[in-house]
């Protein structure tokens, strides 16, 4: 089962320790990746981080259907 999932306006999310938690997906204020390895995932949402052990990119189309731009083929490397 995945650990984050669109219910109507809101999502579902599992964290890492098993605890359940019902989002308001307008109250999402950051998505971000954990480490390097982007198998985990920083939600932050009403002034809370919670850490799913599910990828960002898994998780961006819940958040924002069909706002993300497509993957270009050879994207830049950033300058960091």
């Amino acid at each position: 089962m995945d650990t984050v999932r669109r219910v109507g306006a809101d999502l579902q999310v599992r964290d890492g320790d098993g605890c359940r938690h019902l989002l308001r997906v307008s109250r999402v204020q950051a998505v971000s990746d954990t480490d390097l390895m982007r198998n985990e995932t920083f939600i932050t949402a009403a002034d809370r981080t919670i850490r799913v052990p599910q990828p960002l990119d898994e998780i961006l189309p819940l958040i924002a259907p069909g706002e993300r731009l497509p993957v270009e083929d050879e994207a830049e490397p950033w300058p960091f």
